[in-house]
């Protein structure tokens, strides 16, 4: 059980990571993304994949991805 609760994990770390390194490099790109791997909720792309919004979608790829790492390091540091 406690393999399987970390494939899951692992698993889970991999998508949100990928879809937060889409935030980071490009929220244009990111919107694009097929709709089982993008988290964008309310966000539009007409908004938020330019300009300001875009940095706000930077930043908030960076702190998903500060996140996955930290979680992921007391995981397997333990």
């Amino acid at each position: 059980m406690h393999t399987l609760g970390l494939t899951a994990a692992v698993v889970l770390a991999s998508l949100i990571s990928v879809n937060a390194a889409f935030m980071i490099v490009s929220p244009k790109a990111w919107f694009h993304l097929p709709r089982w791997i993008l988290l964008k909720g309310s966000l539009v792309e007409k908004k938020y994949a330019v300009g300001l919004g875009a940095l706000e979608v930077r930043i908030a790829g960076a702190a998903v991805l500060g996140l996955v790492a930290w979680t992921l390091w007391d995981i397997f540091a333990k």
